[in-house]
C-alpha cells in the first residue's frame, strides 16, 4: 500500500455541495481515502500551501493519433480538411506512428492537467494507443474508427462492416478494464456518414451487452449536416434516434447545428455531448447552442478534438473559450465560470459513465487529481478572488504544477515521472517525417 497526503490545499471539491475549502486530502494506492483527512504523515506528503487543488480535468473528444499532424493542415473547413490531409496522413500511419503520436498527446494533456480522455483513433493500429495509455499511466477510453461506408467528397477508404466489428470486439476483449480499470474501451463509428445501418444497430446491440460508450461526431459542419438531410430525409440525431442508438451511453462530438427537436431529443434521451469550442472555432463549423442544450438538461462535456483542428490538447483554453464565446449571444450569465468548469469535471466523468469514480473530490473516487500553482502575475491578485472564476478565466495550463492519475504522481513540480520530453519530441518527429513521405505530401499547403 502506497500513501499520498496533500497537505493544506485549497481544494475545489466539485461535491454536490460544490464546496471549497482548505485543508488535507488523504490518498492509499489508487482512492481517495479520507477528505478532509486530519492525518499529518504518509509515505509522500505534497505541501499544497500555495497550490488550487482540482479534480482531475477530463476532456470526452480527443484524436490521439492526429497529434503529429498538428499545424499541417491550417485554415480549412472541415471537408477540405479531411480530404487534403487528415485521410491521407491517417492512412500513412503504422503502429510505431501511432503509439508515438498517443504518447506525445497523452504527454500534453497530462502537463495541462487532464487526468482522462475518450479519444478516437484511426481505423488501423489502435492497439498502439493502448499500449502508449498504459505506459504513460493514463486514464483513457479508446476506440477504433469504424467507417464501413464512403462519404462523398472526403475521399475516406474504410473497410467492411464485418472488419470493423471484429477488431472492436478484439481490442475490447484485450483491453477494456485493463490496467486497474484505468483504460477501457469505446465503440467509435465516426460519422453517421460513415457507418451503414448494419453497423449502427450492430454497435447499439454490442455496447448495451458490453455495457460500454459510443462514440461519434454529429453535426459539425452545416454542409454535412445538409447533406445527410437530403440523403436520408434526417439529420444526424434524428437519424442515430431512428435507429433507438441514442441514449446515455451515447457520446456526439460538436453539435454545432442542432434544432429545438434535436436539444430537446438530445435531453429526454440522456445522449451526451462533446463541445468542442477551440476547433469549431478554428474549422468555420460555427457555435453549438451549448447553454440552450445545458438548460434543457442535456449532458455537456468538453474535449479539444485532435492537434490539427486546434494545435493543442490545452483543456484550459476549451475552459475560457466555452465561458466566452456564448456570452455574445446570451448574456454575459449564459456560462458562469462554476457551469464552465463542472464541463469538464464532473459532466465529463458522467458522460463517461464514471461520475460514482471521478468528477469531484471525495473520498471513496479515484485518486485522479490535478494542483495548479497560484503565485503567477496573471493569477493576483488572488487573496479574495473567486478561485473557479479564476480557473476559467485566469489560469494557464503553465501553472498545473502535480498531477495524479490513480493514486500515482505522474508529473510532480511540472516534470513528468514516467515520460522523457526530449525522446517523446524526437520520436514526433521522425513520425511525421515518414508519414508525410508515405503520404506524398509536403509539409506545406499549397
Amino acid at each position: 500500500m502506497t500513501s499520498i497526503l496533500i497537505r493544506n490545499g485549497l481544494f475545489i471539491t466539485m461535491n454536490a455541495q460544490r464546496e471549497i475549502v482548505r485543508g488535507n486530502l488523504y490518498i492509499e494506492d489508487d482512492r481517495i481515502r479520507e477528505f478532509p483527512s486530519s492525518r499529518t504523515t504518509a509515505d509522500e506528503v505534497i505541501p499544497a500551501d500555495n497550490l488550487l487543488v482540482l479534480p482531475g480535468l477530463i476532456q470526452i473528444h480527443v484524436h490521439l493519433c492526429q497529434t503529429p499532424f498538428r499545424g499541417l493542415a491550417d485554415d480549412l473547413d472541415v471537408v477540405d480538411w479531411l480530404r487534403l490531409r487528415i485521410w491521407p496522413l491517417e492512412q500513412a500511419h503504422d503502429a510505431e506512428s501511432i503509439y508515438d503520436a498517443a504518447r506525445l498527446a497523452i504527454a500534453e494533456m497530462i502537463k495541462g492537467g487532464t487526468t482522462a480522455a475518450l479519444t478516437m483513433e484511426t481505423v488501423h493500429h489502435t492497439e498502439a494507443a493502448f499500449q502508449a495509455a498504459q505506459d504513460c499511466g493514463f486514464r483513457t477510453t479508446i476506440g477504433k474508427a469504424m467507417m464501413d461506408s464512403w462519404e462523398p467528397g472526403t475521399e475516406m477508404i474504410g473497410e467492411d462492416s464485418a472488419s470493423a466489428l471484429a477488431e472492436s470486439l478484439r481490442l475490447l476483449d484485450q483491453y477494456h478494464g485493463t490496467a486497474n480499470g484505468r483504460i477501457r474501451y469505446g465503440f467509435c463509428p465516426r460519422g453517421v456518414r460513415n457507418a451503414s445501418d448494419k453497423l449502427w444497430k450492430e454497435v447499439r446491440n454490442l455496447a448495451a451487452q458490453r455495457q460500454v460508450v459510443i462514440h461519434s461526431h454529429a453535426l459539425e459542419n452545416q454542409n454535412q449536416a445538409d447533406r445527410l438531410q437530403q440523403a436520408y430525409g434526417q439529420r444526424d440525431i434524428q437519424y442515430l434516434h431512428s435507429l433507438q442508438v441514442t441514449g446515455p451511453n451515447l457520446i456526439l462530438a460538436h453539435c454545432v447545428w442542432v434544432t429545438p427537436e434535436d436539444i430537446r431529443l438530445l435531453a429526454e434521451t440522456g445522449t451526451c455531448v462533446a463541445h468542442c469550442p477551440s476547433a469549431n472555432l478554428k474549422l468555420a463549423s460555427g457555435f453549438a447552442p451549448v447553454p440552450e442544450m445545458l438548460d434543457a438538461g442535456v449532458t455537456v462535456a468538453l474535449g479539444a478534438d485532435g492537434a490539427p483542428c486546434n494545435n493543442n490538447l490545452d483543456i484550459f483554453h476549451e475552459l475560457r473559450f466555452a465561458a466566452l464565446i456564448h456570452k455574445p449571444r446570451k448574456g454575459p450569465k449564459a456560462m458562469p465560470a462554476l457551469r464552465v468548469l463542472e464541463m469538464a469535471t464532473i459532466n465529463g466523468a458522467r458522460a463517461l459513465g464514471l461520475e460514482h469514480e471521478l468528477g469531484s473530490l471525495e473520498a471513496g473516487k479515484k485518486a485522479d487529481i490535478t494542483m495548479l500553482r497560484r503565485d503567477g502575475l496573471h493569477t493576483h491578485p488572488n487573496l479574495d478572488v473567486d478561485p473557479v472564476a479564476q480557473v476559467v478565466y485566469a489560469h494557464k495550463s503553465s501553472d498545473v504544477d502535480t498531477v495524479i492519475i490513480d493514486g500515482r504522481v505522474v508529473m510532480r513540480n511540472r516534470e513528468l515521472t514516467l515520460l522523457d520530453e526530449n525522446e517523446l519530441r524526437t520520436r514526433a518527429n521522425q513520425s511525421i517525417e515518414r508519414l508525410l513521405n508515405k503520404a506524398q505530401l509536403s509539409p506545406l499547403r499549397h
